[in-house]
């Protein structure tokens, strides 16, 4: 039985996809200057990533039964992860 190198991706595929989303959807975005920047990005996208509120995640897609849409009321646009992603929901009239 060989045991896999440290190098190999398929060593952790759940670190390795956390990497790629974070790499494509929000540092490939930004120039970094500095480490505080870094952490600050870093960490508002760990929050954007695991929110439900924000990232609909693919299990929890359908719409929950007796869900009423509000139609009436504005719609507020309001920027996450430094404004490279928005959310949009209706202000109460």
């Amino acid at each position: 039985m060989e045991i896999a190198s440290c190098g190999a991706p398929d060593i952790n595929t759940y670190a390795e996809r956390f990497v790629g989303s974070i790499r494509r959807e929000d540092l490939n975005w930004f120039v970094i200057f500095t480490e505080s920047q870094l952490q600050r990005i870093v960490q508002q996208y760990i929050f954007y990533y695991n929110n439900n509120y924000y990232r609909m995640h693919q299990g929890i897609q359908g719409i929950p039964s007796g869900y009423q849409p509000q139609e009436e009321g504005k719609i507020i646009s309001m920027p996450v992860v430094s404004g490279l992603h928005h959310h949009y929901y209706r202000k109460a009239s």
